[in-house]
């Protein structure tokens, strides 16, 4: 799945929780006779040095058959609650070296989309998911994560991640150099 305190807050995990719970469940109209899930396909990402990593970072799909199912919506028909699946795997690239990683980050995960323009993202243990943190981000230190053996992610409207629980972690940017 693409996608940032090293520590679990639990009364802030609890709120948005809680606020996720409380998103109107209006029906999700059926997209076909796949029971409604759609492909997904990213972009290559191609981060100069600075935004993301000290280096160049270029990023690119190995193999990708993600799919999403949205299965709630807002009252103004936007979606609320987004169900991702599938595999992703990814290449990281130090453009700078030449050095490259791939990173499995199939699974599933849960989006909320909250009314306030937050994104909440539940990843299960058995997941993965990337999330990229920019220089400015008061939460997280900046680089390129993957997370795995499960993840909640609050991705605020300005697109500042924050990690409000985390088991493994990995910095790409660290990996690369």
């Amino acid at each position: 799945m693409r996608m940032p305190s090293y520590l679990t807050r639990p009364a802030v995990l609890a709120a948005v929780l809680a606020v996720a719970v409380l998103v109107p469940a209006a029906p999700a109209a059926q997209a076909d006779d796949d029971g409604g899930w759609q492909p997904y396909h990213g972009q290559d990402y191609d981060a100069p040095a600075g935004t993301l990593c000290p280096f160049h970072l270029y990023i690119t799909d190995l193999f990708d058959q993600e799919e999403t199912k949205t299965v709630a919506r807002h009252p103004d028909g936007s979606p609320a609650k987004v169900l991702w699946r599938g595999p992703l795997i990814l290449r990281y690239t130090n453009v700078d070296t030449g050095a490259q990683v791939d990173r499995d980050q199939s699974g599933r995960a849960t989006e909320y989309r909250l009314p306030d323009g937050s994104t909440l993202w539940d990843v299960p243990r058995s997941s993965h998911i990337s999330a990229k943190v920019h220089p400015g981000n008061p939460y997280h230190a900046v680089g390129d994560y993957v997370f795995s053996g499960g993840a909640v992610l609050l991705v605020h409207p300005d697109q500042q991640v924050e990690v409000l629980v985390q088991h493994q972690v990995e910095n790409l940017c660290q990996t690369l150099a």
